[in-house]
């Protein structure tokens, strides 16, 4: 995998080439799926810092909320499939 840390640069590569999926669909910054982790920058983390894999208690709380999230790309995705 990597040494616990991806660079910004990195992940938004790996989001160009389909390998990670950002938590919110259209965004190459924040939490993003990677390797079978969430990847996150710390809240208060100096600019530049890099991703690190969430903990359990973190996951959880991405999965809730891509969950949540997807639901809403499906109804934007009906709503625009009627226009």
């Amino acid at each position: 995998m990597t040494d616990g840390h991806l660079s910004a640069d990195v992940v938004r590569e790996l989001i160009r080439t389909g390998e990670a999926k950002p938590l919110l669909a259209g965004t190459e910054v924040g939490p993003t799926w990677y390797a079978d982790h969430w990847w996150y920058v710390p809240v208060g983390a100096a600019d530049g810092a890099d991703y690190q894999p969430a903990d359990r208690e973190l996951s959880a709380e991405f999965d809730r909320l891509r969950v949540r999230a997807q639901a809403i790309e499906d109804v934007q995705a009906e709503l625009d499939g009627r226009q």
